[in-house]
């Protein structure tokens, strides 16, 4: 009497287990194809760049300028020129890579942008995007080997799975090996992405054993009620399904409303004084467990559901600060968009409803724009931080320099701020090429009359150079750590009271609060090993972190 329903549920679970695993395959081939199009599109844009600015040549003006767009870029580790044969003329900068500068030979009829592959027959490879300037030369800009260094997908998936990005000539970029080697096509999944704007493509290769090792718990579960009784067993296999069928424990989240807002107080460096703070993102389960951003803010942007997310937050602050912030007009509130936020006007729409009648008024509101992902229409994105302008609001560039953005995005996009990224700050003082880095791009900030807020600040000498080069605010943990609403409220009334602190810090029973909150985020968060990757996504909770 067990045996039926037990094979049914059997089927049910396995087939289900596959589709699952199906999905998962085709994410991550996505996530590797939209690594590698934003790698190379960003190279394009370079040679595209240095093309049009009439330095397609050696000399040292334009040297110096290839050297400069290299370092500014995310994916682009080296630029320079190379004649048919393929000889590298000159490039910059020159310690880039170690393998010699030859690049395969090219004729007249070849194409004007090209894509290849440098190897060394071993292990090392490399991307190169090429622009014909004449008959004889071309613009080079060759890949980060790091380029398509991401993570993607479930943990236990990624470890069963072989990854391969190839060129459309079948030129190996890049390939990825688990723990796990196909012994026959009834054991593997396979799943394809193919670029629709370059010759690239994903091919992965994943365990099926990986994807029916997802529904183990079930199937145990199944063959013990089947034990007991087999329609038991049958009712409950098909009502697990079902409820799986429903969505994921995200999704219910995001319905439960788990998402809560923590909030990075920012400091005026010249004063002491709280100036407002950053809104951050932290999901908070129903059994008290904290999860981390970098944890979930890729699947969030990836199904839209980041919209909902940044909705209930923007609500939240109401409840929370909204007094607060009546009675300090000169306060700030810092609001993570990502460059889905800018697809259609409906972020304008949350804004008025949530702020338009409430106790923090448009000019106190401050949204950053982050550069962990392109905006996909810049006419439209520019049309949207106009309307946010117009309503008083203020529009900041959040990592300035880490990202897809850079300085096309001050020149497009118009915005009044810009958030120095703590990759930058870390190094003040100890990395001549990183602080020269952050006064250049306060100077540049002066320039074009841009407020600036330092993001990550940790040590007082930080805060010393911060203050030699004029920038007069900042957030990070030297001043307070991102808290929960409540120790945010009594860690402003205390700051307020203290007007200059060297080192602010919550009294004791603000201290204890904060302590209970970050009780689970201890290994999660603090120790950045555990964290997820910059790249996937940081965009509504960058906090900084103090440095391990």
């Amino acid at each position: 009497m067990t045996g039926a329903p037990i094979a049914l549920s059997e089927y049910v679970l396995s087939h289900h287990a596959l589709s699952l695993g199906r999905q998962e395959a085709r994410y991550i081939a996505a996530q590797y194809l939209e690594r590698a199009e934003v790698a190379t599109g960003e190279a394009l844009s370079l040679l595209s760049e240095i093309r049009t600015s009439n330095h397609e040549d050696c000399s040292a003006e334009s040297r110096q300028f290839f050297g400069l767009k290299a370092f500014g870029s995310k994916y682009v580790s080296q630029i320079g020129i190379a004649d048919e044969t393929g000889a590298l003329m000159c490039s910059e900068p020159m310690g880039a890579l170690a393998q010699p500068a030859r690049l395969p030979a090219t004729e007249q009829g070849d194409p004007t942008v090209m894509l290849g592959i440098l190897s060394d027959r071993k292990t090392m490879r490399q991307a190169i995007v090429t622009l014909r300037i004449n008959d004889h030369n071309r613009l080079v800009a060759r890949l980060s080997m790091q380029a398509l260094d991401i993570e993607a997908g479930a943990s236990y998936f990624q470890d069963n799975a072989i990854v391969g990005v190839y060129l459309e000539d079948g030129a190996e970029w890049m390939k990825q090996v688990g723990n796990w080697q196909p012994t026959s096509e009834s054991d593997t999944i396979i799943e394809n992405a193919v670029s629709e704007r370059y010759p690239i493509k994903v091919m992965v290769t994943a365990s099926t054993a990986a994807a029916l090792s997802n529904i183990n718990s079930l199937r145990t579960m199944t063959i013990v009620m089947a034990t007991i009784g087999g329609v038991l067993a049958f009712g409950f296999a098909l009502w697990t399904t079902l409820r799986a069928s429903e969505g994921d424990a995200f999704s219910r989240a995001v319905r439960n409303r788990e998402f809560i807002p923590y909030y990075q107080p920012v400091f005026d460096l010249f004063t002491g004084e709280i100036r407002g703070c950053e809104v951050l993102v932290r999901w908070l389960r129903p059994d008290g467990t904290m999860v981390p951003p970098g944890q979930f803010l890729p699947y969030a942007e990836a199904t839209g559901l980041i919209r909902d997310i940044t909705r209930q937050l923007m609500t939240q602050t109401v409840s929370d600060v909204g007094e607060l912030y009546n009675r300090n007009p000169g306060f700030k509130l810092s609001i993570n968009l990502t460059a889905m936020h800018f697809n259609d006007l409906e972020i304008m729409e949350d804004i008025k409803q949530i702020y338009g009648d409430s106790l923090i008024r448009y000019e106190q509101l401050c949204f950053e724009v982050t550069e962990q992902h392109p905006l996909k229409d810049i006419a439209l994105s520019r049309a949207i931080i106009g309307r946010i302008q117009a309503l008083g609001s203020q529009v900041a560039i959040d990592d300035f320099g880490t990202g897809h953005g850079g300085l096309a995005y001050l020149q497009k996009l118009g915005v009044d701020i810009i958030k120095i990224d703590k990759m930058f700050i870390d190094h003040i003082g100890t990395d001549h090429s990183s602080q020269t880095i952050v006064d250049t791009l306060v100077d540049l900030g002066n320039q074009l009359g841009l407020g600036i807020i330092a993001e990550g600040v940790e040590r007082t000498d930080q805060v010393e150079h911060l203050k030699s080069i004029g920038v007069a605010t900042a957030q990070g943990y030297i001043y307070s750590p991102p808290l929960s609403a409540k120790a945010f409220l009594e860690f402003a009334r205390k700051a307020q009271g203290d007007v200059a602190p060297a080192r602010t810090a919550p009294d004791a029973e603000a201290e204890a609060e904060v302590g209970e909150s970050f009780a689970a985020l201890t290994v999660d968060e603090a120790d950045p090993a555990a964290a997820s990757d910059a790249d996937a996504s940081p965009d509504l909770a960058e906090e900084q972190r103090p440095a391990a």
